[in-house]
């Protein structure tokens, strides 16, 4: 099991073990109950979702399985995480 990595808001990680998706870290939360952090990310649809990570084990899971986040292009306070994540990880 590993420990849990600290992360700053506008960082990249990986979600899901394996390849995963690429995300964006947007908020961290002080409630471990709501998760651990938020980010937005890029759907199979190309569309940015924001949702809530947990961290497993050895790596950063969805809260949910299943949809469960919103759009995130509809949240201002997201719109510069959008931004970054549409640019690309590696831009």
């Amino acid at each position: 099991m590993g420990n849990k990595p600290d992360v700053k808001l506008g960082e990249w990680i990986t979600v899901g073990s394996g390849s995963g998706k690429d995300a964006v870290v947007c908020h961290i939360n002080a409630n471990p109950e709501l998760g651990d952090i938020e980010v937005v990310y890029l759907d199979d649809r190309d569309r940015a979702i924001n949702e809530d990570v947990i961290w497993k084990e050895d790596h950063w899971e969805f809260k949910h399985s299943g949809p469960c986040g919103g759009y995130a292009d509809k949240y201002s306070r997201l719109s510069d995480y959008v931004s970054k994540l549409r640019r690309g990880r590696y831009s």
